[in-house]
């Protein structure tokens, strides 16, 4: 075994998980459908290669705060529960069954929904993974598939282990690497006000909540669109319509957005599983009199800076440059897109299938997240119970028509978005 420290971003999700157990899901499985004639014994062996390959997936933790610690050890198989039927209630069930990453970090589940229709969960921990480690688990669980049954497959090793990326970030906020980084975000969060949202006392008793829509191929085609007549990004284009909806229901014109970026600007880290996404702090001006090509023009240069800069650790951001009146948290409103992958993929004759789980909930206040859902997208808001239900389907319905708005006509004012 190796017991190395814990990252900074894991010391906070554990402390999350430690002070906020029912507050939102620290579970981010692979989920994938396979369809097809499947072979059970060549799956087993491509998950123990991903178990081998990838210490994350073996990491248990010890201690707390500043003391918690990573223990990596030696590789072992990861078991395969085989269950005889699939329904949404047992997936949604597993999904949200809690990890206990101090014994294991990872459990594997087949569901058979036929002779040649089958549901894999991967569920990890959040401290061991995040959004683009599934995304290259899912690429070389293919791979590995397909080698265990005698086909090619070009594998190639993680430069970095995640122990090794520890290492780096700890060299970094150690010594001078960061200086630029801070001096951009004391600049960048300067007066930095938290969206006023029409919150309330929660009636006892109340849950966090979550409501849902589907934004049509034709209104994705429309946001692509204006996504490349501006030169930028899908993501880029729906956090500008969330800014819109957002000014509607704060009446505010200066905005923070919290997002998680990948802070994979490292080569040696594309290929690395863990948690290394960094929270970073989206901050937009919208003028009385934009039109929605400006918002998307100025969203990109939030975008864009945000990207240079995303190394530098959330949890030690200069914070004490914004102000809360009324409290709050820079983090309450979060805006989350999935990267574009490729969802579907054929490995030794077996279809995978990647599946976005959308009911494993957030950790924090109201979250917007957009995932892929066949050639449009699916609009999830996760809100605190200080939203009441009403407002929270007011917000994302706001958000639809927004999208719908700007996909007929790309120049409407953004005083008009989301009403």
């Amino acid at each position: 075994m190796i017991e190395v420290p814990a990252s900074i971003g894991q010391r906070l999700l554990a402390m999350i998980g430690h002070y906020r157990p029912g507050h939102g899901a620290l579970n981010c499985p692979l989920l994938c459908r396979l369809r097809g004639p499947l072979e059970i014994a060549a799956l087993q062996a491509a998950l123990d290669g991903l178990t081998e390959t990838h210490e994350s997936l073996r990491t248990t933790f010890t201690g707390r705060g500043p003391a918690l610690r990573q223990v990596v050890h030696p590789p072992r198989p990861l078991p395969l529960t085989v269950v005889g039927s699939c329904d949404d209630a047992a997936v949604d069930a597993e999904l949200a069954r809690p990890i206990d990453v101090t014994s294991w970090p990872a459990r594997a589940t087949l569901w058979r929904a036929g002779p040649a229709d089958h549901t894999l969960c991967l569920n990890l921990h959040h401290l061991v993974t995040d959004a683009w480690s599934t995304g290259v688990l899912f690429a070389e669980l293919r791979l590995r598939y397909a080698r265990a049954l005698g086909r090619p497959a070009n594998l190639t090793a993680p430069s970095w282990q995640y122990r090794d990326f520890v290492e780096w970030q700890r060299d970094l906020c150690d010594g001078p690497g960061l200086d630029r980084h801070r001096d951009y975000w004391r600049d960048r969060l300067s007066g930095l006000r938290v969206p006023r949202l029409p919150y309330r006392e929660p009636p006892p008793g109340a849950t966090p909540g979550m409501v849902t829509a589907d934004l049509p191929s034709y209104v994705v085609d429309g946001l692509r669109e204006i996504a490349r007549d501006c030169g930028t990004t899908l993501f880029t284009v729906a956090l500008a319509l969330y800014y819109a909806v957002l000014r509607q229901a704060c009446g505010q014109d200066d905005l923070p957005v919290a997002s998680l970026f990948a802070n994979r600007a490292r080569p040696e880290s594309r290929g690395t599983v863990g948690f290394l996404a960094n929270m970073v702090v989206l901050r937009t001006r919208l003028g009385e009199s934009m039109r929605f090509p400006d918002l998307v023009r100025a969203t990109h240069a939030t975008v864009a800076g945000a990207l240079a800069y995303q190394e530098h650790p959330y949890q030690t951001l200069p914070l004490e440059a914004a102000t809360s009146p009324g409290g709050g948290r820079v983090d309450d409103v979060v805006f989350q897109m999935m990267a574009e992958l490729d969802f579907t993929a054929s490995a030794a004759g077996l279809e995978f299938e990647l599946l976005v789980p959308d009911g494993i909930g957030s950790r924090f206040g109201v979250e917007l997240a957009i995932a892929p859902r066949g050639r449009g997208l699916r609009a999830v808001l996760f809100y605190t119970p200080r939203l009441d239900d009403d407002t929270a389907a007011r917000l994302l319905s706001g958000y639809v028509s927004a999208a719908t708005a700007v996909a007929r006509d790309d120049g409407a004012p953004v005083a008009q978005l989301g009403t």
